[in-house]
């Protein structure tokens, strides 16, 4: 699959085939493509656990629907906001009730591997660490995941990042660091779900139109694509 093809197509995939195993292989070069990312000063800052136990994906399936339950549950004149315009109304309800409830985002438990995606910031030894050096390897860390998702897509394989077994209090980050043996200073940021999609997913999230996200020279300054530029 060509790059832009596998950009434009990918998609939040949270269905899976039951039984369907993506071989050792093609997990692996997924997370080649990650170890790709380009990261400051090379310092690489992801560490990756493959998982496929069925009770440790359920343990991540439990602690995001308690999340997720508490985030949209106590916010739901917030979910049916205009940006879910997209989803046709047959549909609405059923993702509404799942966001609300956070039966959505269980879908750790269905997928065939997840990959529990980790980083840390603990890199460096000057005495003076900006603050910034968070976003730094953060951003590096979102790359690696962009590359395994695109890697993903264009291998025919769905995948999902849920992150909410991740977030929130440290009551559940300490489950999720104690259940995997992660060391304190690394932080578990998203469970990367894999398997073969269950349906086909066309139509995927609005995206603001180009003029709409792009200046020229200056904010405010609206770019003109080359194609609609005068002679």
């Amino acid at each position: 699959m060509d790059v832009f093809e596998a950009i434009y197509t990918r998609r939040t995939i949270r269905h899976f085939k039951k039984g369907e195993r993506i071989p050792d292989e093609i997990v692996e070069r997924i997370i080649d493509a990650g170890r790709q990312a380009p990261s400051p000063e090379n310092i690489q800052p992801w560490k990756w656990i493959v998982i496929r136990d069925q009770e440790s994906k359920k343990l991540l399936a439990d602690l995001a629907q308690e999340t997720s339950a508490l985030a949209f549950g106590m916010a739901k004149y917030e979910m049916p906001a205009d940006r879910l315009f997209y989803v046709v109304p047959e549909a609405r309800v059923d993702t509404v009730e799942g966001m609300f409830d956070g039966s959505l985002f269980r879908y750790p438990e269905n997928a065939d591997v997840v990959i529990l995606s980790c980083t840390s910031d603990q890199y460096y030894d000057i005495p003076y660490v900006p603050s910034s050096i968070h976003e730094i390897t953060d951003m590096a860390f979102a790359m690696a995941m962009q590359n395994m998702w695109i890697a993903a897509t264009a291998l025919g394989i769905g995948a999902g990042w849920d992150s909410f077994p991740c977030i929130g209090d440290e009551r559940r980050r300490d489950m999720v660091l104690k259940h995997f043996g992660i060391p304190y200073g690394w932080r578990p940021v998203t469970a990367f779900c894999l398997g073969i999609p269950e349906r086909a997913r066309a139509l995927g999230p609005t995206r603001y139109p180009f003029e709409g996200v792009t200046f020229s020279e200056y904010w405010g300054k609206p770019y003109v694509r080359a194609a609609l530029r005068k002679k």
